[in-house]
């Protein structure tokens, strides 16, 4: 069974720019509070940095998904969302990969999509086992990529 889920090191990059994000907001909320006068930049880092920390932080949580492939069929868990998509390997109606050449590097991306018209990405460098999932894929799914 192959697991694919989010790797460490990215959700603690996340994770880090969530809390610096709020931190810098709550912060000038403070100031602005405090302050007999108020500046109009100070204005626009709350306006800006709560609205932005609170939806990544939300995106982060409710995204974190745990991808498991193997005996014909791939599960997809969301674990902060109680909730459970199990889907079997005739159920694809097509997969493809993606690779964007970067200055940094290659940037790799697997879409799967189902019958229910439902997608599943995953990304080489977001994602665990990767090039696992990858290899599996195109064992048993060949004649369904694009």
């Amino acid at each position: 069974m192959i697991i694919a889920k989010p790797k460490i090191g990215t959700l603690f990059s996340l994770g880090v720019f969530i809390l610096a994000s709020l931190a810098v907001a709550t912060i000038t909320g403070y100031y602005m509070i405090n302050a007999s006068e108020i500046t109009w930049y100070q204005y626009v880092i709350v306006l800006v940095l709560y609205p932005l920390g609170f939806g990544l932080a939300a995106k982060v949580i409710f995204g974190y998904k745990i991808v498991e492939v193997g005996k014909e069929k791939i599960d997809i868990r969301f674990p902060t969302r109680f909730t459970k998509r199990g889907y079997k390997l005739r159920d694809i109606d097509f997969w493809k990969e993606t690779q964007v050449k970067a200055a940094t590097g290659t940037y790799k991306e697997v879409e799967i999509t189902f019958i229910d018209k439902k997608h599943l990405y995953l990304s080489y460098q977001e994602h665990t086992d990767y090039s696992k999932v990858i290899q599996y894929l195109k064992k048993k799914c060949a004649k369904k990529m694009r």
